[in-house]
């Protein structure tokens, strides 16, 4: 829907409210994934699209139609997608099931052209295609004003929800928020529910967080590509990764935390990659035996160090303070 925002005068909106959340791609302390980030392992393999309408309260306008569910499989573009229309879902499957990894388990695409213009989605997950399980999803965007096709907003203020990133970066989920939950098997995870959410701040057809905030996104956007847009989703832990990780490598790393200078302890033989958590390479080498990785200078945040032996690999997350 994100072609037709030109033919608007752009609006921005500023109010007291927290933001509270991981800021824009680019800014120390995103959680954005890159399309092209090294830890993506994977893409969806199946997606099955239910369109909700283009606009809730005219359903006489038909359903959103822009592009059709082979755009949402494979690798992220930012231009082939699948729009949802209003309260639309789709269903998505993979070729191996997502397991609960160190760190951020899978990341979805939106198609949104700047940092600001936020189209939202819920997000569920689910061990059988059955039972589905929702991210505990958080909007802090104010709600005094109803958000259009021309006005931005600010991704500080969302958490686990889909779309609170610009095309080419991934909004990131992590199974082990999910851990423990009745019915839910975090690490053989088969199916992923992406739920469009309708934006509306008027308690008619609006919806809420788990907070019990609502939730202000475009509203309406009655137009054939109208709703979330989903481009792609990554996989970063499946069970054959896991699999992989059980097959001899025993590496440490230690303290971790740490202010930049770690003690990596193997009795192998071992090549190593860093990255940050947009995929951005850091820096490369091998060890055996105790060895010292400086990381002293670099930014406080996650990271993640990938080992690979002939025969195996393992990734560790790197928590730098």
């Amino acid at each position: 829907m994100n072609r037709y925002l030109f033919f608007f005068s752009l609006t921005f909106s500023f109010c007291s409210w927290s933001q509270s959340f991981a800021p824009a791609p680019g800014n120390i302390g995103t959680t954005a994934i890159h399309s092209d980030s090294s830890i993506i392992i994977d893409w969806a393999s199946g997606v099955l699209v239910n369109r909700g309408p283009m606009n809730i309260l005219n359903p006489g306008l038909g359903l959103a139609n822009f592009g059709v569910e082979a755009d949402a499989i494979g690798f992220s573009t930012g231009v082939d997608v699948v729009s949802l229309g209003d309260g639309g879902d789709a269903i998505v499957t993979f070729n191996d099931a997502i397991t609960n990894g160190i760190g951020p388990d899978f990341a979805i695409f939106e198609n949104g052209f700047t940092d600001n213009y936020i189209e939202l989605a819920f997000v569920e997950v689910s061990s059988d295609g059955i039972n589905y399980i929702r991210f505990p999803g958080i909007s802090e965007t104010p709600t005094d004003v109803q958000s259009t096709n021309a006005t931005f907003t600010d991704c500080r203020y969302i958490h686990n929800l889909a779309g609170k990133y610009r095309s080419g970066y991934g909004t990131p989920f992590d199974l082990q928020e999910l851990s423990g939950v009745v019915g839910l098997d975090v690490n053989h995870i088969t199916h992923l529910k992406i739920i469009d959410v309708i934006g509306s701040v008027g308690p008619l057809v609006g919806t809420v967080d788990s907070q019990g905030n609502m939730i202000n996104d475009p509203f309406p956007t009655a137009f054939e590509s109208g709703g979330f847009d989903l481009d792609a989703v990554a996989v970063i832990h499946s069970a054959t990764e896991s699999l992989n990780e059980l097959t001899g490598i025993d590496v440490h790393v230690s303290p971790n935390p740490s202010d930049g200078m770690f003690t990596i302890n193997t009795d192998q033989q071992l090549n190593y990659s860093i990255v940050d958590l947009q995929g951005q390479f850091i820096l490369e080498g091998s060890t055996t035996g105790v060895s010292k990785l400086n990381l002293l200078g670099f930014e406080p945040g996650i990271y993640f160090i990938r080992f690979n032996s002939k025969l195996s690999m393992s990734s560790i997350r790197l928590i730098l303070k």
